[in-house]
């Protein structure tokens, strides 16, 4: 977590940076967002599978924005964003929570439109970097059942992301945006080389008790990352140009 936190901290002194630098040339924005979010792993075995029962899972995420405007109304932008996610089930009906962690890297091709004199609508979309930095398994009360189970998740993901929301005008520099977001992970999301049971890792077979069950994993189908939420964020425009 130590190590997230000061990746985040290079990523934004990095954005903020390169921001004052190009002001006086272009139109850069930068801001903080937050996401309350739904998210799934989603896999098609699991869904099939008797034991397993989808729970509706709630997370978040938050971090920082950067823009640079191409024209009044189109523009490319970066975010840097830690995500808390995963899956909520249950497990032979025992309560768990898979819960992975990443640090997301979207990069955003974004369009306005004016609707009115203080309110542009807004849509973002592009490409998304997923770096794995947490995952763990824990139950309902969140007690923690496996403290490490980033050996059973691929450390690298390819995601799709879209916006679609308002931009409210609080001043000639501060914007409130609100959107709805949505991203896909287009790569698998588990590593098929894990031994044990994704959803039940602990699980032991024998007459003793005590041997581990080993499964193999390679005919898993694929495992989707996704999410949905209501993003809220605050912009700053360091020059004038319209955002």
């Amino acid at each position: 977590m130590k190590k997230t936190v000061t990746m985040v901290a290079v990523i934004a002194s990095t954005l903020i940076l390169s921001t004052k630098k190009a002001n006086a040339q272009q139109g850069f924005v930068a801001g903080i967002e937050g996401t309350p979010q739904t998210s799934w792993l989603l896999n098609d075995d699991d869904n099939n599978n008797s034991k397993f029962e989808s729970l509706n899972t709630i997370s978040g995420s938050f971090g920082l924005s950067g823009q640079y405007g191409l024209t009044d109304n189109i523009g490319i932008g970066v975010n840097a964003l830690y995500s808390y996610q995963g899956q909520q089930y249950k497990w032979n009906g025992i309560e768990k929570i898979r819960r992975v962690e990443y640090l997301k890297i979207p990069l955003l091709f974004t369009y306005s439109y004016d609707i009115a004199t203080n309110i542009k609508l807004i849509g973002k979309i592009g490409p998304q970097v997923d770096i794995l930095t947490n995952a763990k398994i824990t139950d309902k009360d969140a007690n923690i059942i496996i403290g490490d189970h980033k050996a059973a998740y691929e450390d690298f993901g390819i995601s799709g992301v879209a916006y679609a929301g308002a931009a409210f005008k609080l001043s000639e520099t501060w914007f409130l945006d609100t959107s709805l977001r949505f991203d896909y992970g287009f790569m698998d999301a588990e590593n098929k080389d894990y031994r044990k049971n994704f959803n039940n890792p602990n699980e032991i077979t024998g007459t003793n008790g005590t041997s581990t069950t080993y499964v193999n994993n390679s005919n898993r189908a694929i495992t989707n990352n996704m999410t949905t939420g209501l993003t809220v964020g605050l912009r700053y425009v360091f020059s004038m140009q319209n955002p």
